[in-house]
């Protein structure tokens, strides 16, 4: 089993739309990280979030609009040989998003955010009432860095975006 990188866009975006939430990094005032996990609304390479208007997050993000994003799929215990600990791995799949944070105060942006996170999780469709959009703080992502990794994965993946990446290694290598 081994840690290999996921470069296709298809795979990462695959991976994001899975997840049910996300954890969202930032630094607070005294310089220290502080996480929180999110719902969330993936669209057009955006992720987008959505909380109270006052709060020791919201203030982070507006000292500090630089944040980190983290997705992490359902995880599986997974063993090569069950009597020896270290043969043990997580089994999984994870992005990590960073960039800056960019507030949405248009009302009718705001409302198209909600949509999008909502649709994240439902095929319904909402109404909002204006009190609700206009005191909900919009935000978001589209990143300046995006990874992605699967853990445990078996030795000898042949998935499509490993064949080509490892072709790129071979030509680079001759």
């Amino acid at each position: 089993m081994k840690t290999v990188s996921i470069e296709g866009k298809e795979q990462i975006e695959e991976i994001i739309r899975s997840c049910d939430i996300c954890n969202l990094g930032v630094i607070d005032n005294d310089n220290k990280p502080y996480v929180v996990p999110m719902n969330f609304g993936y669209h057009d390479e955006y992720i987008y979030l959505h909380g109270a208007d006052f709060g020791k997050l919201i203030e982070c993000m507006k000292a500090n609009p630089e944040v980190c994003i983290t997705f992490c799929t359902a995880s599986e215990l997974v063993f090569q040989n069950e009597h020896v600990a270290c043969s043990y791995r997580m089994k999984g799949k994870s992005v990590v998003a960073r960039g800056k944070i960019e507030f949405i105060t248009d009302y009718d942006q705001k409302v198209d955010a909600l949509n999008i996170t909502m649709a994240q999780y439902t095929d319904k469709k909402f109404t909002y009432n204006s009190p609700a959009v206009r005191n909900v703080e919009i935000y978001r992502l589209k990143p300046e860095e995006l990874t992605a990794k699967e853990f445990a994965a078996p030795h000898g993946n042949n998935f499509p975006w490993q064949v080509e990446r490892d072709k790129k290694k071979s030509m680079r290598d001759q």
